[in-house]
């Protein structure tokens, strides 16, 4: 056995019993114009904001709620997206190490589509596993001020104008002001705490019947959102985990590669 079998064993043997996702690095647009969900499948956001300081900043991921997929096509291998810090080197200007330390540094992620008013969709993230109850009409709500915080405050040629990401530092800023078009109940979380779960819903019923909500997850778990206390923001669905692989099939392996190792020596020496 030379010395290309081993390496085939020895890679058969690893390959065979572990499995992982690797990050995939993802650049947001440098400007938009941000899909309108009131014309087009709407772009998926990032909102940061700071309670206590008001500055603020949103940030089109690239994809809109068409593109980045349905839950029952989240990857069953697993996947992790990495987005990089949101603002790039602004982001440790806007929001202070203290104030992230503090909790003051809220995040979410949302898409809409509107372009059926009756039916729209809304993919949000939430902090917990029992999202907050919603009507058709509290959806609608919902949809709707996406639609106006999209085309106004970030696409609107008097406050963020197409610059992706947008940022404020005053509690009147585009940026700040929008925070109410981007985050639905439930869906805010801590930069550098727990990661958010990840929801689509999609109109349905009459007015006050209560919407469905359809988790992102794969067999193996649920999809998260996290926020580092640096900034940077990243999408993970569970891989699953690797295989432990048994004693006996190790020594089953090792003698293989043993036999090899005699099988040489004996060429060599004949």
């Amino acid at each position: 056995m030379n010395s290309t079998i081993k390496a085939a064993v020895g890679a058969a043997l690893l390959g065979a019993f572990s499995m992982s996702a690797f990050a995939t690095s993802v650049t947001p647009p440098s400007a938009g114009p941000t899909p309108n969900p009131g014309l087009v499948p709407g772009g998926l956001v990032a909102l940061v904001y700071d309670t206590n300081t008001s500055t603020a900043l949103l940030e089109w991921l690239g994809p809109d709620s068409t593109s980045f997929g349905a839950p029952s096509a989240t990857p069953a291998a697993g996947e992790t997206l990495d987005y990089g810090v949101l603002g790039g080197a602004s982001f440790g200007t806007l929001f202070s190490s203290a104030e992230v330390s503090a909790g003051n540094v809220k995040f979410s992620v949302t898409a809409f589509d509107n372009t059926n008013t009756s039916v729209p969709v809304m993919d949000t993230t939430q902090a917990t596993t029992a999202p907050a109850k919603l009507t058709l009409n509290g959806l609608k709500s919902d949809a709707g001020l996406n639609v106006t915080g999209i085309s106004s405050n970030l696409n609107g040629l008097s406050n963020c104008n197409s610059v992706n990401p947008c940022t404020g530092t005053s509690p009147s800023s585009a940026a700040y002001t929008a925070i109410a078009d981007f985050t639905p109940a439930g869906s805010v979380g801590a930069a550098g705490g727990a990661a958010l779960y990840f929801y689509q819903v999609v109109g349905a019923g009459s007015a006050l019947t209560a919407q469905v909500f359809n988790q992102f997850a794969n067999a193996t778990g649920a999809a998260t959102w996290s926020l580092s206390s640096a900034g940077d923001l990243v999408y993970t669905v569970p891989s699953p985990s690797a295989v432990p692989v048994p004693a006996a099939l190790w020594l089953l392996g090792s003698g293989l590669l043993g036999l090899g190792g005699v099988a040489r020596r004996k060429t060599l020496t004949a």
